[in-house]
């Protein structure tokens, strides 16, 4: 039953991220999408520009590294910066195969290689998502202000809300809640006094490994990465405008928008956001932005394209060298 399980929850996010695209795609054929795609990079400099997103997609990765050495260092460990960001880069490429792994991919790297407990490193995850969430919620809310109208008007036209107040939507939610608090109640029968014992154990050093951004000493650098980081992901996607004729006029806010539909887009469980980004740019560029279907598809699959290749390249890189790593005490005396 666990196999099945395990199977399942690496095939259904591909099944679902397969539909999208081919959702996305919709008139257009595959074809189309691959000779525009092959249009582009007719353009030498366009080859520059691709390069450079990637470049600062992979910068935007190696100052995650760098900033989780500021969360590591009030637990009392010392792990080595080049290790921190080759682990965030395979985690990277982790996700880009089985959603969500890769975070609990590149605490088990530093646990392997620095002698870290994983559940501190784990509540670093925890308080990195947070900090996530928190950041795309400010800029869905400045992008809202950007694009108001648009947004008025979109929603005005379509039947989104009397779908989401239809009767069969409500049922399903209500069912939902309530196989959720049957699980709930059932908790007892299942979880063993030692295993209770245990999983409260280790969610207490989740708690501490959470705890240890209060404990931060250089809380302005934090905050720099922190900014520089989503700064990376915003040029990233901006850059890639320059390679279409119709974007050559976009600004900041414009790359802004696409950055924050993507970053929701990305939040949906598809290996490395596959069909989900698409759908998400798709929707920013051709409704919000006023671009052709065609060239709105052909963003999408180009930026997403480029940013996997990366991803997986130095990933690989970076699961190489940790692998080659002589594994080292990273505890403080």
């Amino acid at each position: 039953m666990r196999k099945f399980e395990k199977i399942l929850d690496i095939i259904l996010p591909i099944i679902i991220g397969v539909e999208l695209i081919i959702l996305v795609i919709g008139n257009n054929s595959v074809d189309s999408i691959f000779f525009s795609i092959k249009e582009i990079l007719l353009v030498p400099l366009n080859w520059f520009i691709i390069f450079l997103s990637m470049l600062i997609g992979y910068i935007g990765e190696a100052l995650r590294g760098i900033r989780w050495k500021l969360l590591i260092e009030p637990m009392n460990f010392k792990v080595k910066t080049i290790d921190l960001v080759n682990a965030c880069a395979a985690g990277y490429m982790f996700n880009a195969g089985v959603p969500r792994s890769g975070e609990i991919a590149r605490c088990s790297l530093i646990n392997r290689v620095a002698k870290t407990p994983i559940s501190y490193l784990f509540g670093h995850v925890l308080v990195e998502r947070v900090i996530d969430f928190i950041i795309l919620f400010f800029c869905i809310i400045v992008c809202l202000i950007y694009k108001w109208n648009v947004v008025i008007t979109l929603i005005s036209n379509s039947n989104y809300f009397s779908w989401i107040l239809n009767t069969n939507t409500l049922i399903v939610a209500i069912l939902i809640i309530g196989v959720i608090l049957f699980l709930f109640s059932l908790k007892e029968k299942f979880i063993t006094f030692k295993s209770y014992e245990w999983l409260k154990k280790y969610l207490f050093k989740i708690r501490e490994g959470v705890y240890a951004i209060f404990s931060v000493k250089e809380k302005k650098l934090f905050a720099l990465y922190t900014v520089l980081i989503w700064l990376c992901y915003l040029l990233m996607t901006y850059v890639c405008f320059w390679c279409f004729q119709s974007m050559q006029n976009f600004n900041l806010l414009d790359g802004l928008l696409i950055m924050t539909i993507g970053g929701i887009g990305m939040v949906i469980p598809t290996p490395g956001g596959m069909g989900s980004y698409h759908g998400a740019v798709y929707i920013g560029l051709f409704f919000m932005l006023g671009q052709e279907a065609s060239v709105a598809t052909t963003f999408g699959f180009l930026v997403h394209t480029a940013q996997t290749i990366m991803i997986v390249v130095m990933g690989f890189i970076g699961l190489l060298f940790l692998n080659l790593r002589k594994p080292y005490n990273s505890k403080l005396k």
